[in-house]
C-alpha cells in the first residue's frame, strides 16, 4: 500500500503526488495488487483507493486494512507501523527530527545529509515525454517561481545579460522583452516546451534532494544547465547531459558547452538510469529485504540530521547588491 495525505492524480503540480501516481501504475503492471491511501476524492485506475479520514495525523495502522502486508509511505508517519514497512523522505530534515529504521532517501547526497546509505533516485516515465532532437532558439525555467531557493533571479539575470530568450514555467509575472512567463500550464504545454527548449537553466540554491523538473527535461532530450548543489551533479554528467556550474561567470559560459552535448544521450540516462522502471525495482527490492529481515538498519544507525553549513553553495550574480544581501540576510 502507497501513502501520501494529498489528492491523487494530482491536478497540476505536485512531484510527490507524480512520484507515487507513477509507482501506483508501475507496481500495477508488474502484477501487484495496489492500494492507495489518498484524500477523498481521488481516483487512480489499476489501484485500490482508501481515503485519509480528514484531520488524521495519528497512527497509521489503525486506517490501513488488515490484507495490506506492506505499507510504503511517502512522508513521515508520527507512529512506527508494526506490519512491514518503508518510509521514504522527500524532503530535507530539521536538526530534531527523527527518522525510523525503514526509511529512505532519494539520492547519495540526500542520504549523506540525513546519515544514511538507503537511498532510492526518483524516476520518471519516458514514454509521458517526447523526445525532440532539434531545438529552437530558447532556454526554459521550470520550477516553483515564488520558491527563493530555485533562484529564478539569478536566471533571469543570466538571459538578460546573455541577451537570450527564456521561458518560465511554474508561476505568473509580467513578461517582457526576451523573458516569457508562461504561468502554470498543463502536462502537454510542459512537454512541448521542454522538449523544444536549448536546455533547461536551473540554478538551485538549495540542498536537491531529487529534482524532478531535471529529469522530465532530459527525458525530452533537452540538457539541463543547473548548479552542484544538492543531488544535481549526481543526476547532471557534466559536459555529457548538461552543465554544472560554480560560479556566475561559468552560468555565463555554458550556452557555449551545450554543442558538445548529444541530445541522445540525455533520454538516454532517464531510460537507463531514472526511470520508473528501474525505481520500481529498487523500491521492491528493499520490500523484499525488509520482509526478510524487518529492519534496514540497527537502532544505534538511525538516521538523523547530518547537513554541514558549507553544503550549499550560492549561485548569483555578484552584484553588489547581492552581495551585501547575502551577507545581512545569508540569502539571496
Amino acid at each position: 500500500m502507497l501513502f501520501h495525505d494529498s489528492f491523487l492524480p494530482p491536478p497540476n503540480y505536485g512531484g510527490i503526488e507524480r512520484i507515487v501516481v507513477t509507482l501506483a501504475e508501475e507496481y500495477s503492471r508488474r502484477g501487484h495488487k495496489v492500494s492507495v491511501l489518498c484524500k477523498k476524492g481521488s481516483s487512480l485506475k489499476g489501484s485500490r483507493v482508501l481515503e485519509v479520514p480528514e484531520g488524521f495525523h495519528g497512527d497509521i495502522e489503525k486506517i490501513v486494512p488488515s490484507d495490506v502486508d506492506f505499507i510504503h509511505s511517502h512522508q513521515p508517519l508520527p507512529v512506527e507501523p508494526r506490519r512491514p514497512y518503508l518510509v521514504t523522505i522527500h524532503g530535507n530534515g530539521h536538526i530534531n527530527e527523527k527518522y525510523f529504521a525503514n526509511t529512505n532517501f532519494l539520492s547519495r547526497s540526500h542520504g549523506q545529509n540525513h546519515a544514511s546509505e538507503i537511498v532510492v533516485f526518483n524516476g520518471v516515465d519516458p514514454n509521458r515525454y517526447t523526445f525532440v532532437e532539434q531545438k529552437q532558439d530558447y532556454f526554459i525555467f521550470l520550477a516553483r517561481t515564488t520558491w527563493r531557493v530555485k533562484n529564478l533571479k539569478t536566471a533571469i539575470a543570466w538571459a538578460s545579460d546573455l541577451n537570450v530568450k527564456l521561458k518560465i514555467i511554474g508561476g505568473n509575472g509580467i513578461s517582457r522583452g526576451n523573458i516569457q512567463y508562461l504561468g502554470f500550464v498543463n502536462d502537454e504545454v510542459k512537454n512541448r516546451e521542454l522538449g523544444g527548449a536549448r536546455a533547461l537553466i536551473y540554478p538551485t540554491n538549495w540542498d536537491e534532494p531529487c529534482a524532478g523538473a531535471p529529469l522530465e527535461a532530459l527525458a525530452c532530450g533537452t540538457p539541463v544547465i543547473s548548479t552542484k548543489n544538492g543531488c544535481m551533479s549526481e543526476m547532471v554528467l557534466d559536459g555529457k547531459t548538461g552543465v554544472i556550474c560554480e560560479s556566475y561567470r561559468e552560468l555565463l559560459g555554458a550556452p557555449e558547452k551545450l554543442k558538445n552535448i548529444n541530445n541522445h544521450d540525455c533520454r538516454q540516462s532517464v531510460e537507463t538510469t531514472f526511470s520508473v522502471s528501474r525505481m520500481s525495482e529498487d523500491y521492491l527490492r528493499l520490500f523484499e529485504r525488509i520482509i526478510k529481515n524487518g529492519k534496514l538498519v540497527k537502532e544505534d544507525k538511525l538516521p538523523h540530521y547530518n547537513f554541514k553549513k558549507e553544503s550549499v553553495h550560492f549561485l548569483y550574480k555578484p552584484t553588489l547588491l547581492n552581495q551585501a544581501r547575502l551577507m545581512v540576510t545569508g540569502k539571496i
